[in-house]
């Protein structure tokens, strides 16, 4: 048996527990021979009250361009600094709700395996937050790889 996934995706909501996600999805495409996606979803202005009654199918409208062209910048500023040995990489910020725009996104481009992170929250703090990586676990159209914020830490350098 032979693992050959051709596209990886990771996405990032540009935070350092985010970032983890971002290492292995680098060492997997290295190892593989991979492209890699990553991916920004910027969500709408909602607090998190309102977005746990807006339904994730509803389409976003509102798209500022400053809130793009930030994001873009802060994504740039991330590959740069951490992600520049990366070979060949897909990079895109769109607006929307972040998991069903992410499995959107693995489905449209024949992502192979995603690779996202977690905070692990349980209890009181899942119900009200919710998670999004678990959204994609349930519905993305591949194989994803969850990175918790408390596990090993595997990646190393060079």
């Amino acid at each position: 048996m032979k693992l050959e996934p051709k596209r990886i995706l990771w996405p990032t909501d540009l935070s350092e527990l985010s970032l983890r996600g971002g290492r292995v999805a680098v060492g997997l495409c290295e190892t593989f021979g991979a492209q890699l996606h990553v991916l920004h979803v910027v969500p709408p202005p909602l607090s998190p009250d309102v977005s746990v009654i807006v339904p994730a199918e509803v389409p976003m409208a509102f798209s500022e361009p400053e809130m793009l062209e930030a994001s873009e910048a802060a994504l740039d500023k991330i590959i740069a600094t951490h992600l520049s040995d990366c070979g060949d990489m897909v990079r895109k910020v769109v607006f929307g709700n972040p998991w069903p725009t992410v499995c959107k996104y693995a489905e449209e481009n024949d992502i192979d395996l995603i690779v996202t992170t977690t905070h692990g929250r349980t209890g009181l703090a899942h119900v009200l937050i919710g998670s999004t990586a678990e959204r994609i676990v349930q519905h993305a159209p591949c194989a994803v790889l969850t990175i918790r914020q408390d596990a090993k830490d595997f990646v190393k350098n060079g």
